[in-house]
């Protein structure tokens, strides 16, 4: 009897070898994103279809799928933070400022008003905390229409950073929206549910949450600058930085319990604010692999 791991990375590995023999056909030629494909490939394979590979089978599987969503998460929103152009969140403040606040709220309350109109059993405000989880932009989602090809021809260079820059902050900017809702379904009293979102949620976090990733991205961009002066980080090291940072900022986020997606696409933004680090990795493509990789892989699980 094969184990699952055995199985599960056989059809993980199989799947990237066969997409990589066509991968440019079909994503310039049939505009299918690896996202959609490998979703595809993992229901054939799951146990709707074939039944290879089961994950609702293992013990704590909502616990692994939420864990690993988290590490591809914080890696693609720290890589959006990464990738904008310099100082562009400064020079686009407001762009980003209707897109989360006055755009997403809206989102946020017409999703909420289809769920409550669809699913009749749901009121209103539980209607909004799904919502809240749906209306943020996926940043890996967001790839098929802001990279590639047939993106750069069509689509204005400054409609694709947009885009990009809101998919990797939306994410984080959910929080807000999630639990004044929870807080007005579990507090009696409506002042009392505000007050608590407004320093638990907002204050707690959002803002220490942004606080922590500007801190820590300023810092590990002066530190990789004056280590790569000095001679002293190798390539290899060099080239998986953003990562590495990612996943750490992740973690100590999680010790502090504020939004760890906000504060690794605010570090991002902080790390590459000169654009020196995305200059000095551009030709390397070592992060794009690594990327492609993790997206197919948690697309195939889910």
């Amino acid at each position: 009897e094969f184990s699952t791991f055995t199985i599960a990375i056989a059809i993980l590995s199989g799947f990237i070898l066969m997409f990589g023999y066509v991968s440019m056909f079909l994503k310039e030629k049939c505009f299918l994103s690896e996202a959609f494909v490998a979703l595809i490939v993992g229901i054939i394979a799951g146990p709707l279809v074939a039944n290879g590979f089961s994950p609702l089978s293992w013990r704590e599987h909502d616990d692994i799928t939420k864990e690993l969503t988290r590490c591809i998460l914080a890696i693609q929103v720290m890589a959006v933070g990464i990738e904008l152009p310099k100082h562009y969140l400064k020079k686009e403040w407001l762009t980003m400022l209707l897109l989360l606040f006055p755009v997403m709220l809206f989102m946020w309350l017409i999703s909420g008003l289809f769920i409550w109109w669809l699913v009749p059993p749901v009121d209103y405000l539980h209607s909004l905390v799904i919502a809240a989880c749906v209306c943020p932009t996926d940043p890996i989602l967001a790839n098929s229409v802001v990279k590639g090809r047939f993106a750069e021809k069509h689509v204005p260079a400054h409609i694709r950073n947009a885009l990009s820059a809101e998919s990797g902050a939306n994410d984080g900017m959910g929080f807000p929206f999630l639990f004044l809702a929870l807080f007005l379904i579990s507090e009696d009293n409506v002042g009392t549910a505000i007050g608590k979102w407004i320093y638990i949620t907002c204050l707690f976090q959002i803002i220490l949450s942004c606080i922590i990733g500007l801190v820590v991205g300023y810092c590990a961009r002066i530190l990789l600058q004056w280590s790569e002066r000095n001679h002293l980080i190798d390539k290899p090291s060099f080239l998986c930085f953003a990562i590495a940072l990612a996943l750490f900022l992740m973690s100590m986020t999680g010790f502090s319990g504020s939004d760890d997606l906000l504060a690794c696409f605010v570090a991002g933004n902080a790390f590459s604010w000169d654009d020196w680090f995305r200059q000095e990795t551009e030709e390397a493509h070592f992060q794009e692999v690594i990327d492609m990789m993790l997206n197919l892989s948690v697309f195939i699980y889910i």
